[in-house]
């Protein structure tokens, strides 16, 4: 006999699955006899809020970046908050589909999926917006509008990255898509296997396409442009929804900037600071990740 057994522990689901091949009466109140004791333990395992974001760094570098904001938000709500990082995209993505975790800094189309999906509200983002360019050579004259992208390969980086994403929301139709060359690295590695001849296209953030020197952006064009979203952003779960607004001012305030500072210098530079986030411009971007990436 097989058993499942669902409860809840701190707004969290579990389920426990007990028995086995022709068990026993006896070995079966044997294990309903422990299951308090793992309730127990599973009610201490995830007592503590878990703030985490994307695999993007390394074990060491992960901490420097988001330990001291745990310590202070965990001041500042009166619960332990603990940094955990992912093991893999793969893991990163299950948890939080899941609903895992309780404080996430991520991209636009990730938030706005958990605000929809999970009830989480975004409570302070990086300044400015996220856009990106599709560009081609110059002198490439089949390529003039995203039109002419179907079919085509695009030097990107791995999904569920947004640059890659955005480019697939601009093509929904499945048959009518362009190849993306997955090359690992960000967009400055995806523009040297472009150079390299490994594409025809490349995408680019489009503040970084603008910084590229006159003699390489001279050489280019912009076939297509994906929409406009909020840049990264923090978001909380539905256990923190009292605590919103002091966490988002708190992470706005200067304290909140000299707190995160490690996190800002590594993805807001010379903007280092957060700024509050308007959880009506997320409305709608889950569509970028629903029904359009593996596992969505």
């Amino acid at each position: 006999m097989n058993c499942t057994i669902i409860f809840e522990v701190n707004n969290r689901i579990h389920l426990a699955s007990i028995g086995g091949h022709k068990m026993g009466n006896r070995n079966f109140f044997l294990q309903i006899f422990f299951i308090p004791a793992f309730i127990l333990a599973s009610s201490q395992a995830v007592a503590d809020l878990i703030l985490t974001a994307p695999p993007r760094e390394n074990p060491v570098e992960g901490k420097e970046l988001y330990e001291p904001i745990a310590a202070k938000l965990s001041e500042l709500i009166g619960e332990k908050v603990v940094y955990q990082q992912p093991k893999t995209w793969a893991e990163y993505t299950t948890k939080m589909r899941d609903g895992y975790y309780d404080i996430v800094f991520d991209g636009p189309h990730f938030v706005a999926w958990r605000q929809k999906n999970l009830k989480h509200t975004p409570v302070a983002s990086l300044p400015g917006t996220l856009e990106f360019y599709i560009v081609a050579h110059k002198d490439n004259s089949l390529l003039n509008t995203a039109r002419d992208l179907v079919g085509k390969k695009i030097c990107g980086m791995p999904s569920p990255h947004l640059a890659t994403d955005l480019v697939y929301d601009l093509f929904r139709n499945p048959v009518l898509q362009p190849v993306i060359f997955e090359v690992k690295g960000g967009q400055t590695k995806s523009f040297e296997a472009f150079k390299e001849g490994k594409c025809v296209a490349t995408i680019f953030r489009s503040t970084l396409y603008n910084k590229l020197p006159d003699e390489e952006r001279k050489n280019l064009k912009v076939v297509a442009k994906t929409r406009t979203l909020p840049n990264q952003t923090i978001s909380v779960s539905q256990r923190l929804q009292n605590q919103a607004d002091a966490i988002a001012s708190f992470l706005v305030s200067k304290d909140g900037a000299i707190t995160a500072n490690n996190l800002l210098t590594r993805y807001s530079s010379p903007k280092k600071q957060f700024v509050k986030a308007s959880p009506e411009k997320f409305v709608g971007a889950a569509d970028i990740l629903e029904g359009v990436v593996w596992g969505w």
